[in-house]
């Protein structure tokens, strides 16, 4: 089978190397940055490149499989400009944390069946086809969104290439997808550059001397790519908000138990950690 990544980032590149090594497919690229695509040549991650996304409607390349795999606001305009491979023999995922906005698009066009949406949760705060790994995606969980009318055989093919990369397919519709995110993926983001906020107000330059191992793990998360996470934020900005609601309303009843007598804020945080490590 014939692979072609729209977008050589930590992603792409990773789905590229991982499936290099398993030399059982051909492995082609397409990335605007010259420099991504000449490192995945010169490390022998990808077979070829695509110069140009229209190549993709030459007839060499029917039956193959597209991988859209970067950053969502570019996502959503890459699969637009595929339109006229909608309803192909060549299929068609995407690797975006929000799902909602492209099926938008794709109801435009009466739901193509060869569009299969998939978002890979795997990752890094590190990002580039630099950083891409030969086991990102090991025994990690995929969503994939299908459309109601998705034909078999495409849906197969997406299966397939993520469990080739030995990850555990989950099925899940793109409202309740980007509902959860918002809460378990989007918010902690969110929580973690208000904490920084928090930190440059006050203009204390040796903070991080005197903190431990987990406030450099929380704040890792800010290292993450601003284009993404600001794309992330704006598309799905009405379930962050509603998550953001909900967390500002338990900081002010956590600030509140806080002004009482000890016995209550152990109590509270007691219950809390009995809940994380039942659930979490």
């Amino acid at each position: 089978m014939k692979i072609i990544i729209i977008g050589l980032g930590l992603i792409g590149g990773s789905i590229a190397k991982q499936l290099m090594a398993k030399n059982e497919m051909t492995i082609l690229a397409y990335d605007s940055n010259q420099n991504s695509i000449q490192n995945a040549l010169n490390k022998s991650n990808i077979h070829g490149v695509i110069a140009h996304l229209d190549e993709l409607q030459l007839p060499e390349h029917e039956n193959s499989l597209i991988v859209i795999a970067t950053p969502p606001k570019a996502s959503l305009e890459i699969l637009r400009s595929l339109s006229p491979l909608f309803n192909s023999s060549t299929t068609i995922t995407d690797t975006s944390s929000i799902k909602l906005p492209a099926e938008i698009i794709l109801n435009e066009f009466n739901n193509p069946d060869n569009i299969i949406l998939s978002h890979p949760i795997a990752g890094s705060h590190n990002s580039g086809e630099q950083h891409s790994q030969d086991n990102l995606f090991f025994d990690k969980n995929v969503i994939v969104s299908a459309l109601p009318n998705a034909n078999k055989e495409h849906l197969q093919k997406v299966k397939l290439l993520w469990e080739a990369l030995q990850s555990r397919v989950i099925d899940l519709d793109s409202k309740t997808h980007d509902y959860i995110f918002a809460h378990s993926s989007h918010l902690p983001h969110f929580a973690s550059y208000a904490l920084l906020m928090t930190l440059m107000d006050l203009k204390e330059e040796n903070i991080a001397q005197f903190s431990g191992g987990g406030f450099g793990e929380f704040l890792r998360l800010t290292s993450s790519s601003p284009e993404m996470w600001a794309d992330i934020f704006a598309l799905n900005k009405d379930n962050i908000n509603a998550s953001i609601d909900s967390f500002i309303g338990n900081l002010n009843h956590l600030k509140s138990t806080v002004n009482k007598e000890p016995a209550s804020i152990q109590a509270l945080l007691a219950d809390l950690k009995n809940f994380k490590e039942e659930n979490y």
